[in-house]
């Protein structure tokens, strides 16, 4: 069992070995692919094809929590909201190349619930049978009933997410608004029964920690440790909000995000971005059904974005100015100062 804090493993290396088995097992790909996607970054280094695409099956979601960007009334309508599901072609045929290209890692999931769509258990499906190496998805397990859940694991996806923000069911319908708790909490135990002692999927929590749920942490966490694989606490985070963010009266030129030499995010509309924090579009590089994710991948707009991030003058882009991962590495050096 891992906790993670802002993506800080807080754990031993025997735990971290065992769960790393558990993701790969004995193919050699697996770790190949992992050293790339954690290596290739800070060498500002880059493949012929992303390492990791994200696939949004839905943009649209059942929920309405208060820490999402779908609920934040100063953020702009989103892009590609008159297409509220993507279609199994335009699935497929982006499947297709990152099948071809030797993709390892594809994400069914983004700013939605995925399994909204009526086809996500044939889009895993779909992605495992062409080879895919590792398939995640992520999601607040409000419809996954007993059918998706044998589903799921006979397609054998390989990792799901799934967002559960309270330890009690006053706390969790509060942060979840819609959400049934006494629900969620049988659909996932419904999923542990039906895995098994099996590896697949591999099944992590993810607790995003905020004022209303602080108290329960601890409880969740010694609650659900022995009972799951891994358990992620995160934070919430401003979506496009420039003026909230004070990140933007202090660059830290040392800051180089790792997603623009990691991967691509495809909207339901086909529309490809840079960033999976991108939930405006605002990185957007191209749509899918214009131009190939490779050529997008190799193409001026993207290459311009990490020359910015390489040089240190990430900034110069309105997104990744304000983006939280450059909020912590602010919050980083503004210590080392003081001391």
């Amino acid at each position: 069992m891992k906790l993670k804090r802002n993506w800080e493993i807080k754990t031993g290396f025997w735990g971290k070995m065992k769960n790393l088995y558990k993701k790969g097992g004995l193919d050699l790909r697996f770790y190949i692919y992992r050293y790339r996607f954690n290596a290739y970054p800070g060498r500002f280094k880059i493949g012929l094809f992303p390492l990791d695409v994200i696939v949004e099956a839905a943009n649209i979601c059942n929920l309405r929590c208060g820490m999402c960007f779908q609920v934040d009334k100063d953020l702009p309508v989103p892009k590609t909201t008159k297409v509220p599901f993507m279609s199994m072609d335009t699935f497929k045929k982006i499947v297709d190349e990152c099948a071809k290209n030797g993709l390892p890692a594809l994400k069914l999931s983004w700013r939605g619930e995925p399994m909204l769509n009526r086809n996500f258990t044939e889009m895993l499906r779909y992605a495992k049978l062409k080879g895919i190496l590792e398939v995640t998805s992520l999601t607040n397990a409000t419809l996954m009933n007993e059918t998706i859940c044998r589903e799921i694991v006979a397609a054998r996806l390989d990792q799901l997410v799934i967002s559960v923000d309270g330890f009690t069911k006053e706390t969790y319908e509060k942060i979840r608004v819609g959400a049934d708790y006494n629900v969620v909490m049988n659909n996932i135990m419904t999923l542990l029964k039906i895995r098994g002692k099996a590896f697949k999927p591999f099944i992590r929590l993810q607790y995003t920690e905020s004022p209303i749920n602080r108290h329960e942490t601890q409880d969740f966490y010694s609650y659900w440790k022995d009972r799951v694989d891994e358990i992620t606490i995160s934070y919430c985070q401003d979506f496009g909000s420039p003026e909230k963010n004070s990140a933007l009266d202090t660059p830290v030129h040392e800051f180089c995000c790792k997603q623009p030499f990691q991967r691509l995010a495809v909207m339901t509309d086909g529309t490809v971005c840079v960033c999976a924090t991108d939930v405006m579009g605002s990185l957007s590089v191209g749509n899918i059904n214009d131009s190939s994710l490779k050529e997008l991948w190799l193409g001026p707009k993207i290459n311009q974005l990490r020359e910015q991030h390489r040089s240190g003058k990430y900034f110069l882009s309105p997104m990744c100015r304000i983006c939280a991962h450059n909020v912590f590495k602010a919050n980083e050096v503004a210590s080392r100062l003081e001391k």
